[in-house]
């Protein structure tokens, strides 16, 4: 006798659907709109994974976990010290010579719009002319004291966003132990070690994207200063690395850090060919560094392919600017490590992967299963329940007649008052 007591149907959930869609539409309105609340917090959760190790040492050395942690923080502040004490003294004798600079500058702005209004039929007063009425003689001071008012306050709220940073980082660190275990108090006993790998895979993504910008600010600064050097450039190291500092900001970091040797090329040299050769250098380095360096050297650190590695930089940009292009590429590497430790997101997890073109063969094969499909997060389930019934010897009864009701109620009857009529 076959019995089955339920039977269970997984059918598309337009609810469920719905409720996704919804929440995840809040949390990205929230971070949006809650831009300068969140990103010194989150920079202060990548900063402590990046620097867990480092205090990890010390505190053993010391034994104490808040001098290990300031331990930590003074040799990143010598580190970063170092080098921006190298750029003040180079960009201080730049500096030196800026008012010469600045009056080659017009010069040449000059020379390049009277070569301009030649083109159009412009004779060289009228193209000054041109010239003064646009720029206009006081607007030069006007925009300086704008200049100076933003670059005030520019740099006030970059110092308090900074120290926010520091706070988050040194309690981050502090905390680190009994916010690890809470964490791993959220998962059941049969999950938690994988909870702690997971934990620390993503300390190791923090770590590894770190190493590789350093690996690929070195490999950048190298180029660009024996670039600028072979072409005769003066200070050639200060333009060379600065541009390798702020390629941290693809594309316009990059744009901006070709720009001030250009013009300071074009300020000092007196010939063309040097200015041009400027600008030929730095495209060429910025496609070797968007197309090999970077992929190649940051991609396989965080083990992440350089189509997602792309869209993360063009998303993060637009949604929380430069701090979003910053750490586009280290947030989604440690999503991938999330969605890799879970079983049914393993496919999107090899998605965002390096290993996306040697190992596509997984997805016709081990992940060609219905538990991988991305429609069963959006499924409800439907349960159909068959009440057991017991078969009685003979042919069921498919209707009660009225004759047979009066039978089973007299049967009844009698059963029930027999004993007491016989007594």
């Amino acid at each position: 006798m076959k019995k089955e007591l339920n039977n269970q149907a997984r059918t598309f959930s337009i609810q469920r659907l719905a409720n996704t869609t919804i929440v995840l539409s809040i949390v990205l309105a929230v971070l949006y709109l809650g831009a300068s609340f969140f990103i010194p917090l989150v920079y202060g959760v990548f900063f402590a994974f990046m620097l867990k190790p480092i205090c990890d040492r010390y505190e053993r050395k010391v034994k104490n976990r808040v001098t290990a942690i300031i331990l930590t923080l003074i040799t990143v502040f010598v580190v970063l010290g170092g080098i921006f004490t190298f750029f003040v003294v180079e960009i201080t004798n730049v500096m030196s010579e800026l008012d010469g600079v600045v009056v080659q500058l017009q010069d040449a702005a000059e020379a390049i719009v009277v070569a301009g209004g030649d083109l159009v039929g412009l004779d060289q007063r009228e193209a000054m002319a041109l010239l003064r009425e646009n720029l206009g003689t006081t607007s030069i001071s006007n925009g300086s004291i704008r200049v100076i008012t933003t670059g005030l306050s520019t740099t006030g709220s970059i110092l308090a966003t900074f120290s926010l940073i520091l706070i988050y980082t040194f309690f981050f660190l502090l905390y680190s132990t009994s916010l690890k275990r809470f964490f791993m108090g959220q998962f059941r006993t049969s999950a938690k070690m994988a909870g702690a790998e997971t934990i620390h895979e993503i300390q190791g993504v923090a770590t590894s994207y770190l190493g590789g910008m350093l690996t690929v600010m070195l490999i950048l600064g190298v180029l660009n200063t024996l670039g600028l050097w072979l072409i005769g450039i003066r200070f050639a190291p200060v333009w060379g690395f600065l541009g390798a500092l702020l390629a941290v900001v693809p594309y316009v970091g990059t744009f901006v850090g070709g720009l001030l040797p250009f013009l300071y090329a074009i300020a000092t040299t007196d010939t063309t060919w040097q200015p041009l050769a400027v600008v030929a250098l730095y495209v060429t380095v910025q496609s070797i560094e968007g197309n090999l360096i970077t992929p190649k050297v940051v991609g396989n650190s965080v083990k992440i392919n350089a189509l997602a590695a792309i869209v993360s930089l063009i998303f993060g940009a637009f949604f929380w600017g430069i701090a979003g292009v910053i750490l586009a590429i280290p947030l989604l590497a440690m999503i991938r490590v999330v969605l890799n430790h879970v079983d049914t997101t393993k496919p999107l997890a090899l998605l965002l992967s390096d290993d996306l073109y040697d190992k596509s063969e997984l997805f016709i094969t081990d992940y060609n299963r219905p538990k991988y499909r991305l429609s069963n997060m959006f499924r409800g389930t439907k349960v159909l329940a068959v009440q057991e019934v017991e078969k009685l010897p003979g042919k069921p009864v498919k209707q009660v007649r009225q004759a047979d009701a009066e039978v089973i109620a007299h049967a009844k009857a009698k059963e029930a008052y027999g004993d007491a009529g016989g007594q």
